[in-house]
């Protein structure tokens, strides 16, 4: 006796996946996914499609087409439990294996006046005409080029080059600070690794810092390291060895108010 088909909840579908036929639920919003049985990527959109004749040659031009396209394997993590797993560049969609929540890979651009929240491991782009007044949006990368109000979360790369004042939130993995870029940030910024190659204004919290011989940085940095490249330029507070502590104030200066340290030819003033 055939078994019966898995029920379906609220906003769920029942699927059978093209390479080992085991049915399971998935979300009504899903482009692509991956069987929880076999392992195999496979296109929603194409699933109750009956297996043609010749699917094997089907089979051998997809490949060839993913091989011209240069199909590669990238790491994303879930914004609910922070797990990481691999996928596929092509996929559209996917699950997260430890938590089962949903996972957008689709990419974005902003063009105008956005307000909306978006969360998706794919590229988010803000266009110099853009402007972001989302309470939170959460992607795997992004460019910015327009004005931010809102909180941007990003768990790999963002770039940024612009000559505005940001006044939203800016939390990433690794942020560049691309060059001819004149930023003061409002808020502070929370960054695993920062990258200077402008000039910018701003309070940091990361575990290392890096000007590059055309970056200019004035403001505040909480660090485990800072570099200094020949020419760049720091001018402001810096606490090394631990991240920005709840009472400032209660940090013992490293060294008198006034005092400059030698980065290379530059300097930076411990304002104690």
């Amino acid at each position: 006796m055939a078994q019966p088909s898995p029920q379906k909840g609220p906003g769920k579908i029942s699927v059978e996946c093209p390479h080992c036929a085991t049915r399971q639920q998935e979300s009504v919003f899903a482009k692509t996914t991956f069987c929880r049985k076999c392992g195999q990527h496979f296109d929603l959109e194409r699933k109750a499609a009956p297996v043609p004749l010749g699917a094997k040659d089907a089979s051998f031009f997809g490949r060839l087409a993913r091989f011209i396209r240069q199909e590669k394997i990238r790491t994303i993590h879930c914004f609910d439990c922070k797990g990481q797993q691999q996928i596929s560049s092509f996929a559209k969609s996917s699950f997260c294996p430890h938590c089962g929540g949903y996972i957008d890979l689709r990419d974005f651009k902003i063009t105008g006046n956005f307000s909306r929240s978006i969360q998706t491991q794919g590229l988010i782009v803000i266009g110099p005409k853009g402007d972001v007044a989302s309470s939170k949006i959460g992607c795997g990368s992004a460019i910015l080029r327009g004005k931010l109000q809102g909180n941007l979360v990003c768990t790999g790369i963002l770039r940024i080059k612009t000559k505005n004042r940001i006044v939203g939130g800016i939390d990433a993995q690794h942020l560049i600070i691309e060059k001819r870029s004149e930023i003061e940030f409002a808020r502070t910024i929370k960054a695993g690794v920062v990258e200077i190659n402008g000039k910018i204004s701003a309070r940091i919290t990361a575990d290392s810092v890096r000007i590059s011989k055309s970056g200019i940085l004035e403001g505040t940095v909480y660090a485990k390291s800072i570099s200094v490249d020949k020419g760049g330029i720091f001018h402001g507070e810096l606490v090394i060895g631990r991240k920005e502590m709840s009472q400032p104030e209660l940090i013992p200066a490293a060294a008198p108010a006034g005092e400059l340290f030698e980065f290379g030819k530059q300097r930076a003033v411990a304002t104690g």
